[in-house]
């Protein structure tokens, strides 16, 4: 009963600082939508290439890349033959084609030309090396020591690049309750009210516990509208969405212990902001869901 009335105090308190609260919420919400806005292509797409070959030396080259597919039968490739080489660089340029494949009528080697910056070309290439590789090989009558063949384990998988990045932007908005925990504890401590609290029946667990319920119903619209708005915005689902709403609330529960924690090494709310926001970017990165590890040992 005691937890009960803790925590609906604490609800009428952020309530009453309804800007922290709709920034604890509002700021994933804000995250998807710039993600999306600037990651919806497709993660698997067909890469417009151009190739300058003057001396006519890559027919065969050609064909390999216009030969390649993605699993589900797309082509990896659309090629291009041009012969103008400040009109390929123009569309460099305008993005309009990915990267530029040059053969030259020498014995010098094959070059590929792009964009540094563009993500696209970036993915382009190393699949592009690939295959020029084996094809130089295959011309030099080098024999081909290994053979990479790549078959899926599971029929679906991201389909955007959205859906690479939304669960990191997920797992960020989930966490920002770290900081916003510590400094409802801090900030009880500068009122001065934990030292008025021990004088009366109520325990340390009374307090924390009341303190967690509050956290936890703001983790459940929070969680709920994540969910939501990433649905809502293209994010393609592999598995049971009420697991995934349960396995929210389960790190929701996490970061308001981690909160906790933490509010037992501050003195006020600016700390406690500081300390959780540090906390909450270091597990953002070492949780997988932003950049994948290796198992542990």
């Amino acid at each position: 009963m005691r937890s009960l009335l803790v925590a609906r105090k604490s609800l009428l308190e952020l309530a009453r600082e309804w800007q922290l609260l709709l920034l604890v919420v509002a700021t994933p919400l804000a995250f998807l939508v710039i993600t999306a806005l600037g990651y919806s292509a497709p993660l698997l797409v067909t890469h417009p290439i151009l190739v300058i070959d003057p001396a006519g030396r890559s027919a065969g080259l050609v064909e390999e890349l216009q030969a390649q597919r993605y699993a589900d039968g797309r082509p990896v490739f659309a090629v291009a033959e041009t012969q103008d080489r400040e009109e390929a660089q123009a569309a460099l340029k305008e993005q309009s084609a990915t990267a530029l494949v040059v053969v030259p009528s020498g014995g010098a080697a094959v070059t590929i030309a792009g964009d540094a910056l563009y993500p696209r070309f970036y993915r382009a290439s190393v699949l592009l090396e690939d295959v020029i590789y084996g094809h130089l090989d295959r011309r030099a009558g080098r024999p081909e020591a290994v053979q990479i063949i790549e078959e899926p384990i599971f029929a679906l998988g991201p389909q955007t690049e959205f859906d690479l990045y939304a669960p990191g932007m997920i797992l960020f908005g989930l966490l920002m309750i770290i900081p916003q925990t510590a400094m409802l504890v801090a900030r009880e401590l500068r009122w001065g009210t934990l030292r008025r609290l021990r004088l009366t029946r109520l325990g340390a667990g009374d307090l924390l516990g009341g303190i967690s319920l509050s956290q936890m119903a703001v983790a459940v619209v929070q969680v709920i509208l994540v969910f939501g708005v990433a649905v809502a915005l293209g994010f393609n689902n592999q598995g049971s969405l009420l697991l995934a709403l349960v396995v929210g609330l389960a790190v929701s529960f996490s970061a308001i212990g981690l909160g906790l924690i933490i509010a037992c090494f501050v003195e006020n709310g600016g700390q406690a902001i500081n300390v959780g926001s540090t906390v909450m970017m270091i597990l953002v990165f070492f949780s997988g869901a932003l950049y994948q590890l290796p198992p542990l040992t």
